[in-house]
C-alpha cells in the first residue's frame, strides 16, 4: 500500500491513504509501522469490499466456474503474487502425471527471515529494533510489532509466544 501511495499508481488507494493521515495528522513515514501494517491491510480491505459489486456483476451464470485441463505427463510451474502478508511464491514439478516437488515461500518466511547474504536485517529485526520493553517480564510490545506483520497462524503461535521463555528475548 505505501508503494502504491507513493507511485500514485491507484488513485483509490492513493486517496485513501492520504485522508487517513491527514485525519490522524501522521507523516507518510508514519506508515512503516505497527499502525501503518494494520491501516493498510484495513484500507486495503475496504479497497477489495467496495469492489465487489462491481465483480459480482461481472459474474455469468451461463458460463462454467471453472477451466478443464488435463495434467500433463511432465511440466514445471510457478505462481507469485503480493497478499496482505506480502510475497507469496509456488513452484511445482510434476513427473508421470504426479507432484515430484512442489515448494512455496511464504510472506512469513520473508518477513521473519535472518539477515540476508549482505547482513541486512529482515523486515521483522528492522522493526524490533528500538521498541520501548516496558514490563521485561512480559514484553508484550515486541509481540504487538511481530504480530503486526500477521504472521501465519503456526507462525503467529510459536513467535513470542506469551509466557514462554521470555527472559531469553532480547530486544536489539
Amino acid at each position: 500500500m505505501v508503494v502504491i501511495h507513493l507511485q500514485g499508481s491507484n488513485p483509490v488507494a492513493s486517496r485513501l491513504i492520504s485522508d487517513a493521515l491527514t485525519q490522524l495528522n501522521l507523516p507518510v513515514s508514519s506508515l512503516f509501522s505497527v499502525m501503518g501494517r494494520h491501516a493498510a491491510r484495513a484500507l486495503e480491505a475496504k479497497i477489495v469490499a467496495d469492489k465487489c459489486a462491481e465483480w459480482v456483476m461481472q459474474l455469468d451464470p451461463s458460463k462454467p466456474v471453472h477451466t478443464k485441463f488435463e495434467i500433463p505427463d511432465q511440466s514445471t510451474g510457478m505462481g507469485l503474487t503480493e497478499g496482505p502478508r506480502g510475497a507469496l511464491g509456488h513452484w511445482i514439478t510434476i513427473k508421470n502425471k504426479k507432484i515430484d516437488n512442489y515448494q512455496c515461500v511464504v510472506p512469513t518466511t520473508w518477513n521473519a527471515g535472518p539477515r540476508d547474504d549482505k547482513s541486512q536485517l529482515g523486515p521483522m529485526e528492522q522493526a524490533l529494533i528500538g521498541t520501548p520493553v516496558s514490563d521485561p517480564e512480559n514484553p508484550i510490545e515486541p509481540l504487538r510489532v511481530v504480530r503486526a506483520f500477521d504472521p501465519c497462524l503456526a507462525c503467529a503461535i510459536h513467535i513470542l509466544e506469551p509466557g514462554k521463555d521470555v527472559k531469553k528475548f532480547r530486544v536489539l
